[in-house]
């Protein structure tokens, strides 16, 4: 069984499938009071009854939310801390992505991408940072990529998204240094969730569970940043970062 060894009453988003659900069953297990969100209520309410089914003892609530409203969040979230009794650990998990054309369906598309994963993000942030404020404690979790890394052709909304969010939550971090709360970004490769198994190749993949097992464990570390899982993503992401910008270009094209 997982242990948490620092939160104990934690909220997560888009936690009906991939990442955030095995994330949830994760915190559950180990008996947090514990929150989760999503646009699919259904999906929620199972989870719901898998982690009591555990009985590890931490109270589990479940509510609708579509982030990319970002009024949801500041109705919903607030209403969530209340219930829990209070919030240390927030994971703005929720994340969606598209396939990169071009056209009038190809924006609706795109910034839907950019309202649930980036601003979604931020609304979420902002609903549940008077709280964190007044405990003068607590950590915010955002799950960035290592797609943020570079702007991968094909993938130019969910790319631009997942940059934003890592240089939002670096700019953050030093923000609220000074009220004692802790900011983490995640950087998943290849993990197998919805997200990305319609893609035709996924190098390194791994297991869901595996791959929020990784995450779990630097979260409760007190990491700063993470690159998930770090061989061989780390060595990856630098790569990509160092290609000349002329080779990335013709490389994407292909």
């Amino acid at each position: 069984m997982s242990e948490s060894r620092v939160h104990k009453k934690v909220i997560i988003t888009g936690a009906s499938s991939g990442i955030g659900r095995e994330l949830a069953l994760l915190y559950g297990k180990s008996g947090c009071d514990l929150a989760v969100t999503s646009r699919r209520k259904k999906a929620l309410d199972d989870l719901a009854k898998e982690i009591k089914a555990f009985g590890s003892g931490g109270k589990v609530i479940v509510k609708a939310l579509d982030v990319s409203d970002s009024e949801q969040n500041f109705k919903v979230l607030p209403t969530l801390v209340k219930e829990l009794g209070g919030v240390d650990l927030f994971i703005a998990n929720a994340g969606i992505s598209t396939t990169s054309s071009f056209g009038e369906k190809s924006f609706q598309a795109d910034k839907k991408v950019i309202e649930t994963n980036l601003i979604g993000m931020m609304a979420g942030v902002s609903a549940l940072m008077g709280f964190f404020k007044k405990q003068k404690s607590g950590r915010i979790v955002g799950i960035s990529s290592v797609a943020s890394f570079r702007g991968l052709p094909g993938s130019s909304s969910y790319c631009a998204s997942k940059a934003a969010v890592s240089t939002y939550l670096e700019a953050l971090r030093g923000e609220v240094r000074n009220y004692g709360i802790k900011v983490t970004v995640i950087h998943p490769g290849f993990i197998d969730t919805p997200i990305n198994q319609q893609m035709e190749s996924r190098p390194f993949v791994i297991p869901v569970s595996v791959g929020a097992q990784k995450i779990y464990n630097r979260i409760e570390s007190g990491a700063r940043s993470a690159t998930v899982p770090w061989f061989p993503w780390v060595f990856v992401g630098a790569l990509m970062r160092i290609v000349p910008e002329f080779l990335w270009e013709k490389i994407g094209s292909k």
